[in-house]
C-alpha cells in the first residue's frame, strides 16, 4: 500500500469513531493563536503528544524544541504522552534527548510502558507479538514471541497455540502477516491488545500506518474486539494526570496534531487543548471542515507550537 494522505487517514479515523471514546461537554469555539507562547501563561502544566508536535519521524522541529525549553525555564512542568510502543522506554527517552528535548524518565509516558504495566499481571499467558526482533520484545514482563519478519505458514502452529496477541509495531508487517493473523484468529479467537492505537504517524516521507490501523482491520474482518493501550483511551490520560496531580486539571494543557486521539482525549479527560496543524496528521486539510465533520474540537489552534 503507498503512504497514506492526510485525508485519507483522516477519514479512516471517521469511520472508526464510534470505537472511541464519547465526547464530553459542549462544543467550544477554537481560538486561533500564533503560537504556544501566547497561551503558556494559563497553564502550568503541559502534556505534548510527540509525533506531529515535538517531532516528524527521527527529524526534531525546530520550533519545538525551543519551545520546550522556554517553558521548562519559566518553571512549567512538561510531559510527553507517547503513543509509541516500539522501543524500551529507556531508549525512547534517550531518542528525544537526542533530538534536543531535555526530558527525564519521570517526563515522559509512553503505550509501551502502559502496556508493560498491564502484562505484568498477565504472567501466565503466552503472547504472539507484532513487532521486529530491535524492538526487544524479550523486555516485556511475559512470556512472548514475534511474528514479524516470519514465515507465517511455517510458524502457524506456533501461532494458532499463543494464548494472546500484542499489536507492538508495524515496522516489518506486511498483509502477507496480517493475513496470516486474520485466519489464525478466525481459527482460534484470542485477546489481543494494541499497545499504539494510532492508524498513522507523520514521518519524513509522510504517513506511516501504525498497529491500531491494523487492530481495526482485525476487528472490521473477524468481529472481535480489542484492548488498546494509548491516546485517545482513558488509561493514558489517566496515567499524565496522575504524573502531574500536583497540578489542578484546569492548568493542564494537552498539545497534539490529531482530533480523534490528542484532542478528543484531552477532552474527555477534562483538560484544555490545543490544536496544531503545520506538521501532523491534519496537514494541509481545512482544519474547520475537519472540525465540523468529526464533532472534536479543540480549545486553541496554531500552526505550531
Amino acid at each position: 500500500m503507498m503512504a497514506p494522505s492526510t485525508l485519507w487517514a483522516f477519514e479512516a479515523y471517521q469511520r472508526i469513531r464510534s470505537r472511541l471514546p464519547e465526547s464530553r461537554g459542549t462544543a467550544v469555539e477554537p481560538k486561533s493563536v500564533v503560537s504556544l507562547g501566547a497561551i503558556s501563561n494559563h497553564f502550568d502544566g503541559f502534556i505534548f503528544d510527540a509525533f506531529g508536535v515535538l517531532n516528524v519521524g527521527n527529524t526534531a522541529l525546530p520550533t519545538a524544541r525551543a519551545r520546550f525549553h522556554d517553558l521548562q525555564a519559566m518553571g512549567k512542568r512538561c510531559l510527553v504522552l507517547s503513543n509509541a510502543a516500539t522501543v524500551p522506554q529507556q531508549q525512547l527517552i534517550q531518542k528525544y534527548r537526542n533530538l534536543g528535548f531535555p526530558i527525564t524518565s519521570d517526563q515522559l509516558i509512553s503505550s509501551r510502558m502502559l502496556v508493560s504495566a498491564a502484562l505484568s499481571g498477565e504472567t501466565d499467558r503466552t503472547w504472539a507479538v507484532m513487532a521486529p526482533s530491535w524492538a526487544r520484545a524479550d523486555q516485556l514482563p511475559c512470556r512472548s514471541f514475534l511474528i514479524a519478519n516470519q514465515d507465517v505458514e511455517t510458524n502457524r502452529e506456533r501461532l494458532d497455540n499463543a494464548d494472546a496477541v500484542l499489536m507492538l509495531s508495524t515496522q516489518g508487517w506486511t498483509d502477507r502477516l496480517q493475513q496470516g493473523l486474520i485466519d489464525s484468529l478466525r481459527r482460534r479467537p484470542r485477546p489481543v491488545w494494541v499497545a499504539n492505537p494510532d492508524l498513522v504517524a507523520p514521518r519524513e516521507d509522510g504517513l506511516s500506518l501504525e498497529p491500531g490501523h491494523y487492530a481495526h482491520h482485525l476487528m472490521d474482518t473477524n468481529g472481535l474486539e480489542a484492548v488498546f493501550f494509548g491516546k485517545p483511551f482513558s488509561n493514558a490520560f489517566d496515567a499524565a494526570k496522575a504524573r502531574l496531580a500536583h497540578i489542578p486539571a484546569s492548568r493542564l494543557l494537552m498539545v497534539g496534531d490529531t482530533l480523534h486521539t490528542d484532542i478528543l482525549g484531552a477532552r474527555c479527560a477534562g483538560l484544555s487543548t490545543l490544536l496544531v496543524t503545520a506538521h501532523g496528521a491534519l496537514k494541509g486539510l481545512d482544519v474547520n471542515a475537519c472540525m465540523a465533520t468529526s464533532g472534536i474540537f479543540p480549545d486553541f489552534i496554531a500552526p505550531e507550537i
